[in-house]
Order: C-alpha cells, then sequence, then structure tokens
C-alpha cells in the first residue's frame, strides 16, 4: 500500500481514537450531554464513569500503538479497540441514535485496516 495512504489511515486512526477519549470523558463528566435530557442521578453517573474507564485506554492505546510498534500485540490491541467501537456502534443503533453509531462503526473500521496493516 503507499505511504501516503497509510500515514492518512494512522492520522485518522489517531484522531478517531482521540475524540472517542474526549467523548467518553465528556460522559463522565456531564452524561446529559451526550445522553439527552432525563440523563440524570446517581446510576447514570456512574455507567458514564465506567463507560470512560474502558473507553479513555483503549483510545490513547489505539491512538499511540500504530506510531510505536508493528506486529500480532498491537494488531490485537487495535482489533480489540475495533471491537468495542462496534459494540458502540450497534448500542447506538438500538437507541437509534445515528450519530453514535456513524461515528462508532467509522472508528470501528478504521482501526480494523489500521491493526491488518501493522500486524
Amino acid at each position: 500500500m503507499q505511504t501516503c495512504v497509510v500515514i492518512v489511515l494512522f492520522a485518522l486512526n489517531a484522531i478517531l481514537a482521540a475524540s472517542g477519549v474526549v467523548f467518553a470523558v465528556l460522559a463522565a463528566l456531564r452524561p446529559s450531554a451526550l445522553a439527552g435530557e432525563g440523563a440524570e442521578g446517581v446510576g447514570v453517573h456512574f455507567y458514564a464513569r465506567m463507560y470512560a474507564a474502558k473507553a479513555v485506554p483503549f483510545g490513547v492505546l489505539a491512538a499511540v500503538v500504530p506510531f510505536l510498534a508493528t506486529g500480532a500485540v498491537p494488531g490485537v490491541c487495535l482489533l480489540c479497540a475495533a471491537v468495542s467501537q462496534a459494540v458502540d456502534a450497534a448500542i447506538g443503533l438500538g437507541r437509534r441514535d445515528m450519530r453514535q453509531a456513524g461515528g462508532s462503526a467509522v472508528a470501528a473500521v478504521v482501526h480494523a485496516v489500521v491493526a491488518a496493516l501493522i500486524w
């Protein structure tokens, strides 16, 4: 694959992963900003923080690992991030939230493609 395409994919991967981190932190701080009105209460804050506890490390890992290493281990890390994003997309579809579904689906595909490139 041409070097320029690989660089663009790595950069897009990092941007999407960083965006996921930003949204996770935003959700942890203000769940109603992403979940909509009526998304308040102890349980909502608890699950938003639980989501961020998963999304922030995966996002940082997915953003950084393609620039640091190649092979099976970083490839598996990116595949795990892709699966996590695919599940987020499915949850978005279930809620009929096309922004969540679309963004997560794009991130899942890009993470998977970059995983295949570095494997």
